[in-house]
């Protein structure tokens, strides 16, 4: 999709292609934010979003990203940190260049103290600690744990044991013949 003049934002939709390897948006138009969604690829490979007109920060969920082998956002209107002790850092300078207001490795100029930087930081490690697609489902497993022994603590002895089939339902069916005894005494 490189070098079609294709512009707007790139859509949020897109990261719902969980099988793309390669987004290649390179010399289009594009402008806007560069969207979180794309950190939902998790088999992307290679990314080259550079020679558009992108805007705002890389997104802190890129971290997610294990598999790019080529990164590219080059000559953008990139802002903020390259984020810290990611794979990013691996690539060469050159993916980063032309963002004036970028910053932090591997680009030479480091980037200043921000006074919300604790808060940023918070942030960007409960973002990378909210991978919901690799955890496992507790909630639903132990649901499911236990509604099985609980129907089959109760019906297995009554499908298995003949005595106590018959003491259940007998037990049923007298509290069934009660209750119209029970609901008549009860009228006013």
């Amino acid at each position: 999709m490189g070098s079609n003049t294709i512009s707007g934002s790139i859509p949020v939709e897109i990261g719902q292609l969980k099988l793309l390897h390669y987004l290649w948006l390179s010399n289009n138009n594009l402008s806007g934010n560069i969207p979180d969604q794309i950190s939902n690829l998790k088999s992307l490979e290679q990314l080259d979003l550079s020679r558009n007109h992108l805007s705002g920060k890389i997104p802190l969920s890129f971290t997610r990203l294990t598999f790019l082998n080529f990164f590219n956002v080059s000559y953008n209107n990139l802002e903020g940190s390259i984020p810290a002790n990611t794979q990013l850092q691996s690539f060469n300078a050159s993916a980063f260049e032309g963002n004036a207001n970028l910053c932090g490795a591997p680009l030479p100029n480091k980037c200043l103290p921000v006074e919300d930087t604790d808060a940023n930081n918070r942030n960007s490690r409960d973002d990378v600690g909210n991978d919901d697609d690799s955890e496992v489902p507790w909630l639903h497993i132990f649901v499911a744990l236990g509604f099985i022994v609980g129907f089959w603590g109760v019906c297995g002895p009554l499908v298995l044991k003949k005595k106590w089939r018959y003491a259940y339902f007998h037990f049923v069916d007298m509290c069934m013949s009660k209750l119209p005894r029970r609901l008549g005494r009860l009228e006013y």
